[in-house]
Formats: C-alpha cells, structure tokens, sequence
C-alpha cells in the first residue's frame, strides 16, 4: 500500500492505512479540519487578546507600534453570554432525584466543570463536542468516559437525514508537519490512529451503533447545521480599529504634553535628527531665513487627544451593539433607570436562553450515550428520553423585584413555595436547595420521634392501678421487664 499523502481540495491528506468507506471518511475529516483550522485559531487569538497591531503605517511612529495595549473586547463579548448560561443539572420528566445513577458518572467525569467548558468553546468557534468512549479502567480512567472537544482540534461531517453526526475526527497530538494522534468516529468502529516512523491504526467497534459524539453548537441554522461563532467578523474588525485608535490617543497625547518650539534664521542642520519623526518629535525645529533678518521663536501647541476618545467612544457602542451588551458598558456618564438597563440586556438574555436550550440538548444526549453505552442498551429507555438540562435563568432581576414576585406566586399557587420549581424561581442555587431539603427532612424525623415518645408517655399514664390486670395473670402494679430493664 503506498504511503504517499493524497490531496482534497487542495489539503494534503496523510494515508493512514485505511481502506474502502472509512479512508475515504477520514480523508473529509481530515480536510475539513485543516480547512476551518486557521479560522478557529483566529478566533482563539482574539479571544485571548493576542491579536496583533494591523497599522496603516501612517500616524504611528515606528517606535511606538510594538506599545499598543491589547483591548479583550472580545472576551468580554463571549463571557457576557456564557457566564450568564449557569448550568445546574438534569431533571426527569419522572421526578426522580437521581435517574440513572447519573451523578456516578457525571462525578467521574467532572461534568459540571467540563461542561461550562465546552459551552465558552462553542461561543467562541461555533460549535464544541463531547465524546463518549469506554473507558481504561485499569489505567485510572471511569468505565464511560466523556471528554470536551474543541472545534480547531476536531471535525465532523452531518447527516442531515439522521439528524447525527455522519462521523468526527479527534486531533490529539501535532507537530509542524501536522497530526501525530487521532481518533476517528465512525458509526461502525472507532478508530485510534498515531503516528511514530509510520503510522499505527487499532480499532473496537462501537457498541451503540451511531457517532458517540455530541455537539454543542451556537445559533444553528438549516445550511450551518454547526452553527456561528459568536466572534464575528464586525467585531474582530471594531476591535483592531479600537487598538488603532488606543494608539493614535498615545501618539496624540506626547505631542499634546511637548510643546514645538520653530527657530526662524537659525541653521536647520543643527536641528535635523537622524529620519522624519526625530524632525516631527523634536520639541526644538528651526528654519532658514536670509542673512541678517532677526531670529524668532514661536510656540505651537500640540492638538487636543479629545477627537480619538471621541471616536474610541464610537467603536465601543457599535461593537456593544455587534454583542448585544449593556449600554452602560459603553457609556457609563448618564444612569438609566431599572427598566431601561433589563429593556438593554433583553436581546442578550433571549440569546442566552436560546444557546441554553441547544446546549442543554447536547449535553442530554452525551449522558443518554454514557448511559447506553454503560447498560449495554441498544435503545434509549422512555425515562431516559424525558431528561432535560437545567439551567440557572439568565434574567438576573434585582433581589427584591424576585422576592416580591415569589411572595406573590407562593401565597396563590398551593405547594409553591415548599417546591423545588418554587425555591429554583426564589432564586436558590441547587447546594441551597439539597441543604435545605436535607434540613427539613432532619427536622420532620426530630417531630415524629417526639410525637411518638409523647403518644407512648400518654399510653402508660392511661393504664389504671389497682386489682385491673394488664395481660394474661400480670397484676398491672407489678413489675414488668422492658427490653433495656426493670421499670
């Protein structure tokens, strides 16, 4: 078999070893992957605010283009909406405290930590997965391992008739000539791929009988079934003039400190620095004039930096408009009123509840697969099929406005007040809620223990003395032997 790469549109493509359908799967994975590549590595560049300087070369000396300040406008867009997506669990559709025995091996697997995880990386690429495996026990790994993948270190390819992943490649390990490890989801198998002098290929079959993958995507349509990166083009573009602009001000402001002095009738080459902006900066400048005319000094001012925060003030309402941020992010001197400021976040919390809802689907059907894949179970049982994610609401209303609306809906719905849906609207985090149950459970057993020993002291306070007989020839003002002694 030749080990020669072959070439999809254009993308070199490594011969792994595998034959038929499944290389010719891997060889749209493996394209796909490296086609979105630099796109996502972008996007993590701006998110991390390690974008560089895109400068005009025109008002910014070259010595001042290696001082710009990184803005995180980026960040700050993407963590607006997923800070306020606040995972808290799975509910069955039957009520039941732990369906499944979930909690072993959403534990195991650190799930609510991951998760959050996996939503910001769907943020900022579009789309994130979770992949589903068994796991290496003897190794320290949990019987069914869940793992995050992020999108510029995977592919996938979707079967719009299925409604499923059609397959989806995990990329481990790089090196400058590309992948060294990989692991390849296919309905039928799964595959690890590794590569040391020439390329190693192991496979087990896949036990459920669909991609073990699932993803978590932000805003899908119908033709981007993976989504939109919430990064757009608009705002990576505000935030590189943004970075211009924080420049420009520096540049604005040294001359606005450094008064020009211009000599008229002095000799110019005592003034001349060693390029132009020596010349432009020099706080001392001189011109010739014709011999004998008297020399003058004049003073010019440098101009008012007030023009460039002017215009940074512009980029920042228009990127807060891109993100659907607060207003007062971008202009904080006028106050707005408790209406106004929930009226700015509406658009952001109906995205948050949308993303909520779509991730909230990913992650019930990674935990429907763990379950499966654990039970041995070809199909998905109909107590397993009515979970549901739960999720903090993203409306965060002042602690009064909720205590009044909650005072109001638990004195006219029956029971509402002491329910889990009652306390979740009060605004309690699931701790607060397990510790409070917990706690009333512990004072209900205290309650029925005095009940009953205050029944049992009534009981022999009604026992009459005398001849009376208390059993089968027991005179009732014997003793009687009780299990702990004589009374």
């Amino acid at each position: 078999m030749s080990s020669n790469p072959s070439m999809i549109l254009g993308v070199s493509i490594p011969n792994v070893g595998l034959t038929g359908p499944d290389a010719d799967l891997f060889g749209r994975l493996y394209s796909t992957w490296q086609e979105k590549r630099r796109r996502n590595l972008l996007r993590t560049v701006y998110y991390e605010g390690k974008n560089a300087l895109k400068d005009f070369g025109i008002a910014v000396p070259p010595q001042m283009q290696k001082a710009f300040t990184p803005l995180q406008w980026i960040a700050k867009g993407v963590n607006a909406l997923t800070d306020r997506s606040q995972f808290e669990g799975f509910v069955s559709g039957t009520g039941a405290d732990d369906p499944f025995g979930l909690s072993v091996i959403l534990d195991e697997n650190d799930f609510e930590t991951e998760f959050p995880m996996a939503t910001t990386s769907s943020a900022i690429h579009a789309c994130s997965f979770i992949t589903v495996s068994d796991g290496d026990v003897q190794s320290g790994e949990p019987d069914v391992l869940m793992l995050a993948r992020a999108a510029d270190a995977s592919a996938a390819l979707w079967d719009r008739r299925r409604r499923s992943l059609a397959g989806f490649l995990s990329v481990i390990e790089v090196d400058q000539s590309g992948a060294t490890e990989m692991v390849m989801y296919t309905p039928e198998r799964v595959y690890s791929l590794s590569k040391s002098a020439r390329w190693n290929v192991s496979s087990i079959p896949n036990r459920l009988g669909e991609v073990s993958v699932s993803r978590l995507v932000y805003k899908p349509e119908l033709n981007r079934p993976f989504g939109h990166s919430r990064i757009t083009r608009t705002g990576m573009g505000l935030t590189d003039a943004a970075v211009r602009t924080v420049l420009r001000s520096e540049v604005s402001a040294e001359f606005y400190a450094a008064d020009k002095y211009w000599l008229f009738g002095a000799d110019v080459t005592k003034f001349v620095g060693d390029d132009k902006w020596s010349a432009v900066m020099g706080r001392m400048n001189a011109i010739d004039q014709e011999p004998g005319d008297e020399i003058k000094v004049q003073r010019f001012s440098g101009s008012s930096p007030q023009p460039h925060t002017d215009q940074l003030r512009m980029l920042t309402s228009l990127f807060a408009d891109d993100q659907s941020l607060d207003v007062k992010w971008a202009d904080a001197s006028n106050p707005s009123s408790a209406d106004a400021i929930y009226a700015a976040k509406e658009e952001l919390i109906m995205d948050c509840r949308n993303s909520n809802r779509v991730w909230g689907r990913g992650g019930v059907k990674a935990v429907q697969m763990a379950v499966r894949l654990r039970d041995g179970l070809d199909t998905v049982p109909d107590e397993l099929r009515s979970l549901s994610a739960r999720f903090t609401d993203p409306a965060i209303v002042s602690p009064t406005a909720r205590a009044d609306s909650f005072t109001k809906l638990a004195s006219s719905i029956d029971g509402f007040g002491q329910s889990e849906v009652g306390m979740e609207y009060a605004g309690l985090s699931r701790e607060q809620i397990t510790r409070f149950q917990a706690e009333r459970r512990r004072d209900q057993a205290g309650s029925r223990l005095t009940a009953l020993v205050e029944a049992a002291r009534g009981l022999r306070q009604e026992v009459p003395s005398g001849d009376s007989t208390a059993g089968d020839g027991v005179q009732a003002s014997e003793s009687v032997a009780s299990p702990l002694g004589s009374e």
